[in-house]
This record gives structure tokens, C-alpha cells and sequence, in this order.
């Protein structure tokens, strides 16, 4: 078993080491409006149905009015040409590639990686990804996120070929995600530009629950094991939200360390600080408000960025930049 990281995970810490990455916005997050198909699927818990994505953390997020990809372009041309930004990402949110967010999405991809050479770095559950998205992500050298947290079902023997079933909705059809997944898989693996070696720009994100305990890591285990065999990065989470006994909490963070790649806590981490909220990023919403973090809300921001002067969004991202002690927004119990 070899493990790899992710291209991003791998840049940041040579921005780092070149003593660059503290005077750059290095992450330029750029989330959608919030849709996401999942919300609407079940699973069977027993005898009750739930959603599958139960205690995920953004569903309250509101969505209103959106700015257009005019608007995404100039924001891009800013972050690239003033602060040196690397990459785009696309998270905090829904699904970036929903129906009516997947084209707004692309474009930014697009536009990030054909005007200034940036690469997207994108979290998907996967039920979007048709043949033509997949290809797209490929050519357009994005990093690519596999959500694992509205997908239980996904085990180690999905590696080996397992067949799912196919359920009417409002179950979730685990027959079509996994096709979707490994139709990504397989469509970064036999692509020809391939990163340098030890990285790799697809991944997993699993969040250690109670069920984890209850086995001693024997799930976890065994889909890390197989997935850095088929070249994929692994990591893991523990819940957003504290668990109330402090011994189960640390047991989930152990967890979470001993079954993550290089013992990373997140995949924008850079000696052991988060990157993406605290350090080197800074957030533009869909409204075009800024943040220092894609899971805060507009209420938490710092004015729209077409309404401020260029010295006040200087002022606000060099606030960011300098502030690297703030902890995680949403795991307000780490730093």
C-alpha cells in the first residue's frame, strides 16, 4: 500500500517550504448557490427511513440571488493577478455539479484554468458525473473530492467490482452513484496527465462515526487500504459538531489520524493549520459577499466584493492572511 497526496495538499506545503504560501491567497473559494440532490435521498436504517445525508452541515444554508459568471470572472482576475492565487475550490456548499449550478461551476473551472493556469479543486458525492463532466475534470487537471459522508453503502468491495442496486426514489440509487464514482476513478487513472508522482488528484473523505468504534476501524481500514491501492488519497473527518463525551470525541479523532493519509486532518492542512479558513484562502459566496470561510454564511461577511473599494478588499484579505490562528469555523475545537 502507497500513499499518495493530494496535488493541492502537495503544492501548499511547497508554497510553504518556499516561504511563499504566508503571502499569497494561495485558495480562492468560490461556492455555488445551495442545491444538492442528496438531500431527497433515503436510506434504510432498520426499520425507518432517513436521509441519507443526515447532520450534514450546510443544508441551512439559504440560497438568493447569484452573481453571474461576469461577475466570478473579475473576482478570479483579481485573486490570480494581485495575490497570487493557485487554485479555485468549490465547496462548502451542495452539489457543484446540481443541474442548475453545473454550468456556472465548469465555467469558473474553465475560465481559472485556461486564463491563469489554476487548478479547481472540487467536492462531489457523485451523482452528477456523466461521462462529458468527468472528462472535463480531467482535461482541466482538477483535484477531486469523494464524499463519503451520504454515501455509507461504499465499502472496500466497491474497489472489486461490487454491484449495487438500483432503487426508485426517494431511496438512494447506490447502483448509479457507484457507477458515477468509478466512472471519475477510472477516467483520472488512464488519463495521460497524470500529476507528479506520489500525488494524485482524486480522493476520499470519510467520517468516522460511532459504527467505526463499535468494529475498531475495520471498514475504514480495509476502503483506506484499497483506495490508496488504486492511487487514491484518503482522509478522514470526525463530525462537525463535538460529540458530548469527551472520551468517544477523542476516541473519533484518533480514529480520524490513524486512518487519514500522512496523518493530515484535512487536505488543505499545512503544518496542521487549515488553509482554506485560516491562512492562505479567502472565500468569495455565490452573492459575491466575502469570508474568510466557505462554511460561514453571508451574515458572517465582510461586504460584497463589487461594493467595496480595491482598499478595502485589501484591507479584508490582508486581515485574512494575517490572522492564522483562527479556528476551524465549523470544528470550533480545533485550530
Amino acid at each position: 500500500m502507497v500513499e499518495k497526496k493530494l496535488e493541492i495538499t502537495s503544492k501548499l506545503e511547497k508554497l510553504a517550504v518556499e516561504g511563499t504560501l504566508n503571502s499569497k491567497i494561495a485558495i480562492l473559494n468560490l461556492p455555488s448557490a445551495n442545491f444538492c440532490e442528496k438531500r431527497a435521498e433515503k436510506i434504510e436504517v432498520g426499520e425507518v427511513t432517513q436521509q441519507s445525508c443526515l447532520g450534514c452541515v450546510t443544508q441551512g444554508i439559504t440560497t438568493r440571488e447569484a452573481i453571474g459568471i461576469g461577475e466570478v470572472m473579475r473576482i478570479i482576475d483579481y485573486f490570480a493577478e494581485q495575490h497570487g492565487t493557485r487554485f479555485i475550490t468549490i465547496n462548502g456548499r451542495g452539489d457543484p455539479f446540481h443541474p442548475k449550478v453545473a454550468d456556472l461551476n465548469t465555467e469558473k473551472i474553465k475560465y481559472a484554468h485556461e486564463r491563469y493556469g489554476l487548478q479547481a479543486y472540487v467536492f462531489t458525492a457523485g451523482n452528477n458525473l456523466d461521462e462529458k463532466l468527468c472528462r472535463f475534470l480531467v482535461d482541466h487537471e482538477s483535484n477531486v473530492m469523494i464524499s463519503l459522508f451520504g454515501n455509507k453503502f461504499i465499502d472496500a468491495d466497491f474497489f472489486s467490482g461490487r454491484k449495487y442496486s438500483s432503487s426508485p426514489k426517494p431511496l438512494q440509487d447506490c447502483n448509479m452513484i457507484a457507477t458515477n464514482l468509478r466512472r471519475l476513478i477510472v477516467a483520472y487513472a488512464e488519463s495521460k496527465g497524470q500529476p507528479e508522482a506520489g500525488t494524485t488528484r482524486i480522493g476520499m473523505n470519510y467520517v468516522i462515526d460511532l459504527s467505526d468504534l463499535k468494529e475498531d476501524g475495520k471498514k475504514v481500514s480495509a476502503l483506506k487500504e484499497v483506495a490508496n491501492d488504486h492511487g487514491l488519497f484518503f482522509v478522514c473527518n470526525t463530525h462537525f459538531v463535538k460529540h458530548p463525551d469527551q472520551k468517544i470525541q477523542q476516541e473519533f479523532e484518533h480514529m480520524a489520524d490513524q486512518y487519514s493519509n500522512f496523518h493530515l486532518r484535512h487536505s488543505t492542512a499545512v503544518n496542521g493549520q487549515c488553509q482554506m479558513g485560516a491562512g492562505s484562502g479567502a472565500t468569495v459566496d455565490f452573492d459575491g459577499t466575502l469570508l474568510r470561510c466557505p462554511y460561514m454564511s453571508t451574515l458572517e461577511g465582510d461586504g460584497k466584493f463589487r461594493e467595496l473599494s480595491l482598499s478595502e478588499r485589501e484591507r479584508v484579505v490582508d486581515e485574512y492572511m494575517h490572522d492564522r490562528s483562527y479556528p476551524c469555523v465549523m470544528r470550533k475545537h480545533q485550530t
